[in-house]
């Protein structure tokens, strides 16, 4: 199931993963490798990730195996809006419901008003004037499977036209002479993507559950060996200086109504509070016990004392999560993990989480290195002692099975 995974000709755009840019996916024909074997050959019933992020897993599953059980976690609530999107799909009738967007956009009957924080930074003016035809055109429609895909499918639209950078996942403002050069074709492009992009929908799941959550919170209320199979890519590091994926999703946000998104009041509170509350952020404790720490260690040993409290703030999440992760899984965890580097020091996550894995009950079956042939991230992030620092260029994905 690991014998070939690099992949390199893959291209999103093919399929429904190419449909809304979310960041760092996970590799689609890779988990459905794993997954198909792991599913049809092992009497496979449910499915777990604690970090569907934009529900690759989780999607995948579903295709090789309809009525599989699946569960999903993410404290973003942008990911649970795109994962339930794809899972759910679209109803027959959206063909429909498309021709009643782009006779409202011909002819508003009533635009309803929005704003949001520093939203004339973000948004050229006439763009933002664009959007909110479109908002209040999406908000007309009443069947809330075809009215969440347009949400879906008005992410990219937002990026696209707004005034951040396209280089980063980051918000990152454009210089002046870039933003006076933005086309603002905010409606034909969003009437072309859900025209284009509808019957890739159509397949759909009534039998999963997704929970918008603080994951280290929600797993511990999941019974003893309650999955199957545990298969995700959890962070890394903690997101404001590895991926941002709150500060990513945030105008996409802020522009779809509250009731359409999974909320529990904070979210929307600034651009970086989801990135904070997320694991390993500034709001994580740092609770890490004696075997915990000698795995991290020989890493702290080499890094500056100023940077020991973020690692050990991460690494205390995430200890936390494997721990939970091995307790809650039955049969095989699958991990797809990268290996960040701190003031130059490259941390092992990889043989990190495998020593933990082991001593919890878990041996590794199949391991394999991936090479990521196209990044937005640039290739050197930082410059640390005065000399560069390279991004990752690899990820790694390690197969363990409960011994039993």
């Amino acid at each position: 199931m690991l014998n070939n995974i690099a992949f390199k000709d893959y291209k999103k755009s093919g399929d429904i993963h190419g449909t809304v840019l979310y960041p760092a996916v996970m590799i689609a024909p890779v988990q459905k490798n794993i997954l198909n074997e792991l599913i049809l050959e092992n009497d496979i019933l449910s499915v777990f990730d604690p970090f569907h992020g934009s529900g690759t897993a989780l999607y995948e599953a579903m295709e090789i195996s309809p009525n599989i059980h699946l569960v999903g976690c993410d404290i973003n609530p942008l990911a649970n809006l795109i994962t339930k999107v794809k899972l759910q799909g679209v109803k027959a009738n959206v063909y429909k419901d498309i021709e009643k967007l782009k006779s409202y956009l011909a002819d508003p009957k009533y635009i309803y008003p929005f704003s949001f924080p520093n939203m004339d930074k973000w948004l050229r003016k006439d763009v933002f004037e664009s959007l909110k035809v479109i908002r209040s055109a999406i908000m007309h429609i009443k069947d809330d499977q075809n009215r969440l895909f347009f949400w879906y499918m008005l992410c990219d639209i937002i990026r696209k036209h707004s005034n951040t950078r396209s280089s980063t996942y980051k918000l990152h403002i454009k210089d002046t002479d870039a933003i006076s050069r933005i086309e603002n074709k905010v409606a034909e492009n969003f009437i072309a993507a859900i025209e284009k992009n509808a019957d890739k929908f159509m397949h759909s799941s009534n039998n999963f559950i997704l929970y918008k959550c603080d994951v280290l919170k929600k797993m511990k209320t999941f019974d003893n060996k309650n999955f199957d199979v545990s298969i995700t890519s959890p962070p890394y590091g903690e997101n404001a200086t590895t991926v941002p994926y709150g500060q990513f999703s945030m105008l996409a946000l802020y522009t779809i109504p509250q009731n359409d998104l999974e909320l529990e009041g904070w979210e929307l509170e600034n651009y970086s509070i989801i990135d904070s509350n997320s694991m390993g952020g500034i709001n994580s404790e740092e609770n890490i016990n004696e075997y915990e720490k000698s795995l991290i260690k020989p890493y702290l040993d080499r890094i500056s004392v100023s940077k020991h409290r973020k690692v050990i703030r991460f690494f205390s999440d995430y200890f936390q999560f494997l721990e939970e992760l091995c307790r809650v899984t039955d049969k095989y965890i699958v991990l797809t993990l990268g290996n960040r580097t701190v003031d130059r020091v490259q941390i092992n996550l990889t043989d990190i989480t495998k020593t933990f894995l082991e001593r919890r009950n878990f041996c590794n079956v199949k391991q394999a290195q991936r090479d990521i042939p196209i990044k937005r991230t640039p290739k050197v992030t930082s410059v640390v002692h005065q000399k560069p620092v390279s991004s990752m260029n690899s990820e790694y994905i390690i197969i363990h099975k409960r011994n039993f």
